[in-house]
């Protein structure tokens, strides 16, 4: 990467990191997109998301064991060929596309998911297949763009007859896997070079320490939704980021 990020903006990158870490560890979503629209405000996207897409593995690691025997295999499957099409699609616009209307893109796209999350959601009694597939492009393709491909998946599981158990485990383990796929192409494309390693290793023990808080924290008391834990904080930082993006501009 060139000009990599400067080691003085680091203290302000712990804060989103840490918040949405916990978030994470609670609800086994959130990380990447509350840790993106924070750390927008400070960093270009096209740095800050192989750093966000790598702490977010680095974070899932301790998670993945007790999440697999309760993740619904066949909705990862069915979500995993969609997302082989829409990683792709998504780094072409994290190269493709300028600092400025990434950011506010991100922000923008953000928001909207967030809040598609606020509406009464009504249970389908059989799953759609195809309606699976696509969910799984949209995540892959905004997960190699923004890492924000968990947003998606969690609006569309939450349509799903699965108990809160099940979600989360299925989130954990799918949002895992895409991950590693994305920064494998992002690797190869060349994006990920030896300068992530500074922020990188100043971000790894807040990213730990707040999904461990987290993860005790689902342990002790299982929420009947997610809602009131990731929706403010995602909604907020959302709009932070949008407001700043568009006073950039103007």
């Amino acid at each position: 990467m060139s000009s990599f990020l400067a080691i003085d903006n680091l203290a302000w990158a712990i804060l989103p990191v840490f918040v949405a870490a916990l978030v994470r560890g609670y609800t086994g979503f959130g990380y990447a997109a509350i840790a993106i629209t924070g750390l927008n405000l400070i960093w270009p996207p096209q740095q800050s998301v192989p750093v966000i897409l790598i702490l977010d593995v680095i974070g899932t690691l301790g998670l993945l064991r007790g999440a697999w025997p309760d993740a619904d295999r066949g909705v990862m499957l069915r979500m995993g060929s969609g997302a082989l099409v829409g990683i792709p699609l998504g780094l072409t616009l994290l190269i493709q596309l300028p600092e400025l209307a990434l950011k506010i893109g991100i922000s923008v796209a953000v928001l909207v998911m967030t809040l598609m999350l606020l509406r009464k959601t009504e249970k389908t009694a059989v799953e759609r297949t195809l309606v699976t597939r696509f969910m799984g492009v949209l995540s892959g393709g905004f997960t190699a763009a923004a890492s924000v491909g968990g947003l998606p998946i969690v609006s569309y599981l939450l349509s799903m007859p699965l108990t809160p158990k099940v979600q989360r485990a299925t989130m954990v383990i799918f949002l895992a896997c895409i991950d590693l796929l994305a920064l494998l192409l992002l690797w190869i494309s060349g994006v990920i070079d030896a300068g992530i390693w500074v922020p990188l290793l100043a971000l790894l023990l807040p990213t730990w320490i707040g999904v461990q808080l987290g993860q005790m924290a689902f342990h002790r008391r299982q929420p009947s939704s997610f809602h009131p834990v990731a929706v403010p904080v995602l909604v907020m930082l959302s709009l932070s980021g949008l407001g700043t993006g568009l006073y950039q501009l103007v």
